[in-house]
């Protein structure tokens, strides 16, 4: 074998070396970004579900205050609507008692 071809042989080798190296960090390199990509979209999607739970949280509370509100505000009415009533019936029984009074009247002025 000649010195030339020695050369060509080393250089052609090298090369295959050369290459087969960049290809074993182009894979590692991948593998590795896509674990910690895939990790980090992990963490996102935790942190993302843990926004949503407090806001949940939030939301409950607010719709609890507003019910419970509600209801007193109902119950409120509904003690001014049965005091209303109340009156109401008074009132009529007062003005039935009344007219039985003035036909009473009338009757004896006649």
């Amino acid at each position: 074998m000649s010195q030339i071809d020695l050369i060509i042989f080393t250089s052609i080798v090298l090369l295959i070396t050369f290459s087969l190296g960049w290809l074993a960090h182009v894979l590692v390199e991948k593998l590795y970004y896509k674990s910690e990509r895939k990790q980090t979209n992990d963490q996102v999607t935790a942190e993302a579900f843990l926004n949503a739970e407090s806001e949940h949280a939030l939301i409950v509370d607010k719709l609890k205050k507003s019910d419970a509100e509600l209801t007193n505000k109902l119950a409120q009415t509904q003690a001014e609507l049965k005091a209303t009533m109340d009156g109401l019936h008074i009132a009529r029984v007062e003005i039935e008692s009344l007219r039985e009074n003035s036909q009473k009247t009338r009757k004896r002025k006649k």
